[in-house]
């Protein structure tokens, strides 16, 4: 394996060969793969791909301190696309001790992603599944923690959408975009590509979005069955439906190929009472080009990054509720320590995250994320926190009973944010966060006596006196001269904006505020 610093070298040396067993080996094998009693925790541990694409066979090699070898890591779904039919399986695959729940890893697909590190300059892979002791409390919570700079310091991230069984093609479309730790997994390294089962060989890519032309290239991987596409075009060609592929050697003038692109989601059909905000922008698949702007290198400021990822984050789910705060603490800027939540408590996760990043004096940039799911009951400065599993996308409970979908209908570009000023403050143990914001008090208006017409948000744009809040439900404006003293009317509320949205807050206790839904946060709110 190729090393990044030579005259370090000795430093880094190879602690050990834990694995060394081949694919006709593992092939034939009835039981897991065990690392356990080879594998010391808290170590760093790598595939070594030369001996994977030309031996077919798996090594693992683990290191005493931080790999200064190139290396790539693999981002996929524990669970991932079931094949249309089972000729597509090869059935050479094998599973890892304490990851049965997972599906098996493919012999191919291992050798096509450790084919595709190669070609990026890359010896090494980081699988978490190889690269993890499955069954070791100790070694998890130390690799959480270590995950960020593992993809941070990785040459590259290979993406494989479908899952680690066999390889989905471009009109195949995959739950990977909507997994909580695959976020991270392309948000922190330099360099990231997707990896796809595809039959044309190399050429070059057109694509229209929105009324701009986008163009990149496919790279084989393996002829005749895989091939690679940086992440930002696939996220583009997506965006797009589909593209035009013209193979490399093709005659002057030839028609290209016109392919399909659903990888990463297809529109949906119909408006849902779970979306997040209402499309105005005309954009395709909301979902993926919020995922196109976190990716983005030329982002102004650290506001306008983070609140891309809290955007993509909303929608994403994972089996364990904190794992949706442990997989994106690390692009936050924040380090938590995993052993000190349970793994159903996203709650107090989520207030210790918030809590670092006010302590750091940074913005507080989930506010405003949502303007259709309600306020969550338990912290309401953050929407309703989604149902998270495995196997399916996040949902949310409805007031009427049921669950709905969580998605994006739109997604804001963040120099949208950039035209407000950052809000930040700090939080307390319980999740009150405190911070100035201009507020007016308003009072509920009677739908009976509302002066609006159905279709009118105000009474008078430039000095309005009454509004309607996007649920329907009318307020008057209340005059600084007309503010009741008695404070035994209660609750009182409040409207503010915060970033970009008019928020209605409810005075809980005091000074402490609640956001309400569907207008929602200011002063002191939790």
């Amino acid at each position: 394996m190729a090393d990044r610093n030579p005259e370090s070298a000795s430093q880094d040396a190879v602690l050990q060969e834990i694995c060394n067993i081949s694919f006709d080996e593992l092939s034939r094998r009835s039981k897991p793969v065990d690392i356990m009693s080879s594998a010391t925790p808290e170590r760093y541990r790598l595939l070594d791909c030369t001996e994977a694409v030309s031996n077919r066979t798996l090594r693992i090699l683990e290191f005493a301190g931080f790999p200064r070898v190139n290396y790539a890591a693999l981002s996929y779904v524990w669970r991932g696309n079931h094949p249309v039919n089972d000729g597509m399986l090869s059935r050479r695959e094998f599973s890892i001790l304490g990851a049965e729940d997972a599906d098996p890893i493919g012999l191919d697909i291992l050798s096509d992603a450790c084919a595709a590190s190669l070609a990026c300059g890359a010896s090494g892979l980081w699988l978490d599944r190889l690269c993890i002791m499955q069954t070791s409390k100790q070694d998890k919570r130390w690799q959480i923690r270590e995950m960020y700079r593992v993809y941070a310091f990785a040459t590259v991230c290979v993406v494989a959408p479908g899952g680690l069984r066999f390889l989905a093609s471009f009109n195949q479309e995959t739950h990977w975009i909507y997994r909580g730790w695959t976020l991270q997994e392309v948000v922190a390294p330099p360099a990231v590509a997707v990896i796809f089962a595809w039959t044309h060989g190399a050429g070059e890519v057109e694509a229209e979005v929105g009324g701009e032309t986008i163009s990149g290239r496919i790279e084989v991987v393996a002829p005749g069955t895989s091939a690679m596409m940086g992440l930002a075009d696939t996220l583009g060609v997506c965006s797009a439906g589909g593209f035009e592929f013209t193979p490399d050697g093709a005659d002057e003038g030839a028609t290209p190929l016109r392919i399909k692109a659903g990888l990463f989601g297809e529109p949906p059909t119909g408006s849902l009472p779970g979306a997040t905000q209402t499309n105005v922008s005309g954009i395709r698949l909301p979902h993926v080009a919020a995922l196109s702007f976190a990716t983005a290198r030329n982002l102004d400021t650290d506001e306008m990054r983070d609140f891309c990822i809290w955007q993509c984050a909303l929608v994403r789910t994972s089996s364990r509720p904190v794992d949706m705060i442990f997989s994106i603490m690390g692009i936050l800027g924040v380090m938590l320590d995993p052993s000190q939540f349970a793994a159903d408590d996203r709650l107090g996760a989520t207030i210790a995250l918030a809590r670092e990043v006010l302590r750091q004096g940074r913005s507080a940039s989930w506010l405003g994320l949502s303007a259709n799911l309600p306020p969550c009951p338990y912290l309401s400065t953050f929407p309703a926190f989604p149902r998270t599993s495995v196997a399916t996308r996040a949902t949310y409970d409805l007031p009427s009973g049921g669950q709905q979908l969580v998605m994006l209908t739109d997604a804001i570009y963040p120099n949208d944010i950039g035209l407000f000023l950052p809000i930040k403050g700090s939080m307390d143990e319980a999740g009150y966060h405190s911070f100035g914001a201009l507020a007016i008090r308003v009072v509920a208006t009677p739908a009976a006596t509302t002066i609006l017409s159905a279709d009118s948000i105000y009474d008078d744009a430039r000095r309005p006196t009454q509004f309607r809040a996007v649920g329907g439900s009318t307020w008057n404006i209340c005059p600084e001269e007309a503010i009741p003293d008695d404070e035994s009317q209660m609750p009182q509320s409040f409207a503010s904006v915060i970033c970009s949205d008019a928020r209605l807050l409810q005075r809980h206790t005091g000074r402490d505020y609640r956001q309400q839904h569907p207008c929602d946060a200011c002063d002191r709110a939790r």
